[in-house]
């Protein structure tokens, strides 16, 4: 102002530059800086409430991972004996043992040995009847394998191959450097009594040789059952069972089981892994105890030092604390978090007792899996409520968009604009106002100034006179 009033105040004396901006100064300190302060508080809230958001969201998606079922799956299991235990989702707290009477096994047969495995199997054309499971007369399937006249060893090995479509495998063995020391051997595809074997050469045709039936005195090469197929026979608790297979996936959910020793009783334990609920309860009380710290800061104030949080005052973001306390603290069928080792200081800070926490974990983890995620009926209706769904749910309608805080934040951004605009009216109507009065003041100082011109040429006149 004053580089433009530069003349202001020659004429005069009095009507100078500096009494413009004095003026000028003093209306926008009562006009305009209250504007730019209610301004620059808007533009606090607005990154305030951007950090409010962001701590908001961190706790729901901590909330919502200890909602799931899914982060009470994880076991571990400890074994105490040759039994093979792996355990998935879905297993339960469990402790039991396995007395394995007789492992299921594979039914083998070992035909005729021959002198070479390029030496003929046939005689003539014909059928080797190859029948699968424990009843011959009504087998559970029946394979039909074609021979011709002149066929070989390894053909015929090829030829049942083809033919059983691996329900069956054959292969030739060698089983001494020279005599009948090629034997085919026939082991059936799985464990368990229903693959016993039953072969019949329908035609008679095969060289008789593969068929002669064993003797250890007589024919020590011949046709021999190495190895009955076998169902597992095991005890479960005491309790005797069988099974086709070794592998039994079927007696407790959530474990695979392999018996693997005959005679072998193992004890098996299995216990919550409690890593991930562990370290999901730690991170949500460290988002939670971020949340609410922040929310103190933004809204104290602190009469010996004067000390005011940008939304002071404000009662929604009180109310987030309140909710926030209240939510964590909710009695669910009669229990709260407070049972698990969770306490609660006076500013309203969390903390975890851990060994508390664990220890309830393993004495009973459907009890806290129901409180943390809810109860269902045997239909798979809900119940009750689980703290952390509620919690999820809760912070929810707080966060996303159209939700409460982005409500908030579009109050805040339209109390900055409407200032924004009341800022840039006032000080238009300010600069405005100045402009003109600085023309009028240059103005009364020209016509000072003519006057003071005036007087002087009259007093010079008059001085003349008198001297």
């Amino acid at each position: 102002m004053a580089g433009s009033l530069s003349s202001l105040g020659i004429g005069s004396g009095t009507l100078t530059a500096d009494i413009i901006d004095k003026l000028k100064e003093a209306d926008e300190a009562s006009i305009v800086d209250p504007i730019k302060k209610k301004l620059n508080l808007s533009e606090q809230k607005k990154a305030s409430e951007s950090l409010l958001s962001s701590y908001m969201s961190s706790l729901q998606s901590s909330a919502s991972t200890l909602s799931y079922d899914s982060i009470f799956d994880n076991k571990n299991v400890d074994v105490e004996g040759d039994a093979k235990i792996s355990v998935s989702s879905g297993a339960n707290v469990d402790s039991f043992t396995l007395e394995t009477t007789s492992l299921a096994k594979k039914d083998i047969v070992k035909f005729g040995g021959l002198d070479a495995r390029g030496a003929v199997a046939a005689d003539d054309d014909g059928t080797l009847e190859i029948k699968i499971g424990s009843d011959a007369d009504n087998p559970d399937k029946t394979i039909n394998v074609a021979y011709t006249s002149g066929m070989t060893l390894e053909e015929l090995e090829q030829a049942i191959t083809d033919a059983t479509d691996g329900y069956v495998n054959a292969s030739i063995l060698q089983t001494a450097d020279d005599g009948d020391a090629y034997s085919l051997t026939l082991t059936s595809k799985s464990e368990g009594a229903s693959q016993a074997l039953t072969i019949t050469d329908k035609d008679g045709n095969l060289n008789s040789k593969l068929l002669d039936a064993y003797d250890a005195d007589t024919n020590p090469t011949g046709y021999q059952k190495i190895q009955n197929a076998q169902d597992a026979k095991f005890k479960f608790n005491g309790v005797e069972m069988t099974r086709s297979s070794n592998e039994i996936t079927d007696l407790i959910k959530g474990l695979d089981i392999t018996l693997t020793k005959e005679g072998d009783t193992s004890k098996v334990k299995v216990t919550q892994d409690d890593t991930k609920v562990v370290d999901g309860l730690k991170s949500f009380i460290d988002e939670y105890n971020t949340l609410i710290a922040n929310i103190n800061d933004m809204t104290i104030y602190d009469e010996e030092t004067g000390k005011k949080g940008v939304f002071n005052g404000d009662s929604f973001v009180k109310s987030i604390q309140r909710d926030m306390v209240n939510s964590v603290t909710e009695i669910i069928n009669g229990h709260s978090l407070m049972e698990y080792g969770v306490s609660m200081d006076r500013s309203g800070k969390l903390s975890l007792d851990e060994s508390t926490f664990k220890e309830k974990l393993q004495n009973d983890p459907t009890a806290l899996k129901e409180f943390f995620t809810g109860k269902y009926d045997d239909n798979g209706d809900e119940v009750t409520k689980g703290l952390f769904v509620k919690m999820d749910d809760k912070l929810k309608g707080y966060t996303g968009y159209g939700k409460l805080l982005s409500t908030f934040k579009d109050s805040i951004d339209t109390d900055i604009k409407s200032l924004k605009d009341s800022q840039k009216k006032s000080q238009e109507l300010i600069d405005s106002r100045y402009a003109i009065m600085t023309k009028r003041f240059a103005s009364y100082d020209a016509m000072i100034s003519e006057t003071n011109t005036a007087f002087l040429s009259v007093q010079q006149m008059i001085e003349a006179q008198y001297k």
